[in-house]
């Protein structure tokens, strides 16, 4: 399924709109003596441990799902897929409990295919400045969770494979209440099983530092582990569970929230997009979007129905409400159709005075991804 940032802009950028070449390929050889299994089991929780930044960190503030989008690197498209899920959990002392992070932001970066990271230079990579592939955050929901599409990462002298992770919190005012960089790391034998199979890893050479001598994993008396599992699509799904510790008691970083809601049961659920509207715009006139990506198509729901949009950029799209913001709103999305002959979708739901505004103020989130 590939994933679309809603604008151009990339300073704003979020899931949905902005057209690119679908890197999901069928890689027919990757299953062939691999011992990944074919679903991720729940990975345990690691008391997240504190770990450099490293050389390469920059705030780009790309707030989107899909980090592999704006680009038309070869080593990042033609890269192996991996879906990383991070589920975070707050801590109290120092153990693992089962609260859920919430709103809190997580960036993730980290370096392609060919072991180099956008919008950087020097440290033995050549210049990417002014790009920003691998690089992006998603705010955790009420269950702590995060995902994100990336690739699998690959490696470059002095370093294990490992995928950067930057945690903040932030009140009221907009002030960062919490601040947090830590490291996930990747087995060693299933990585270099993963590299054998693709020519864009594998024609590199062999690296040369393993977790054993690396000396930010072996800094720690526990390193995260990405639970990996091989997916039907040929792509890789990535689980870890990570513990903060001193976590504010509250995160207001997220000004409204967007979800995806299912009542009864497959093939022929009812969804509905669950939208709460940050206080400030509670009782204006607005409009609410819900949208979704089905192929190279793109849809919209009126109300009742979903309407096929040709031009999703600029053409005119449907809203599913028009009216006064209410604090809550459920909107009922589907009802009654077999969902397993859509093929892959992606749901956003979002809302605005209209459509631009919504847009241009990033007021849309990704709420679910059907038959992945």
């Amino acid at each position: 399924m590939t994933h679309y940032p809603l604008t151009a802009n990339q300073n704003n950028a979020g899931p949905l709109l902005q057209t690119r070449r679908d890197n999901l390929r069928t890689l027919g050889v990757l299953g062939a003596g691999l011992l990944l299994p074919a679903a991720a089991a729940r990975a345990a929780c690691t008391l997240a441990p504190s770990m450099t930044e490293g050389p390469y960190w920059v705030d780009e503030k790309l707030n989107r799902q899909d980090v592999t989008t704006g680009t038309t690197r070869t080593s990042v498209l033609n890269a192996l897929p991996l879906v990383l899920n991070i589920q975070l959990q707050d801590d109290n002392g120092q153990q693992c409990s089962t609260d859920p992070a919430r709103n809190v932001q997580v960036d993730i970066w980290h370096c392609d295919a060919a072991g180099e990271y956008s919008d950087a230079r020097g440290q033995g990579q050549s210049s990417t400045i002014g790009q920003n592939f691998l690089r992006g955050y998603q705010v955790t929901d009420n269950s702590g969770l995060v995902t994100f599409k990336t690739i699998y990462p690959g490696w470059y002298s002095g370093r294990a494979v490992h995928i950067h992770l930057r945690a903040r919190a932030y009140n009221s005012k907009g002030n960062a209440t919490y601040n947090f960089t830590s490291q996930l790391f990747f087995d060693d034998t299933t990585t270099d099983q993963l590299y054998q199979q693709n020519a864009l890893y594998n024609t590199r050479g062999s690296r040369n530092v393993r977790n054993s001598n690396d000396n930010i994993y072996r800094s720690s008396a526990v390193s995260p582990l990405v639970a990996l599992a091989l997916q039907g699509d040929g792509s890789v799904r990535g689980d870890v569970t990570l513990g903060l510790a001193g976590l504010p008691a509250t995160t207001t970083l997220q000004t409204f929230t967007a979800a995806l809601r299912q009542q009864g049961t497959a093939p022929r659920p009812e969804l509905y997009a669950d939208l709460v509207v940050a206080t400030e715009h509670i009782g204006t006139a607005g409009e609410i979007y819900v949208a979704a990506k089905a192929g190279n198509d793109w849809y919209f729901h009126n109300g009742s129905t979903w309407v096929k949009v040709a031009d999703p950029v600029s053409g005119t799209a449907p809203a599913s409400y028009k009216g006064a913001l209410a604090s809550n709103h459920g909107l009922k999305v589907l009802s009654g159709v077999d969902i397993t002959t859509f093929g892959k979708v992606m749901l956003v739901a979002g809302y605005g005075y209209d459509r631009t505004d919504m847009i241009q103020n990033g007021r849309f989130r990704v709420i679910g991804l059907l038959n992945q």
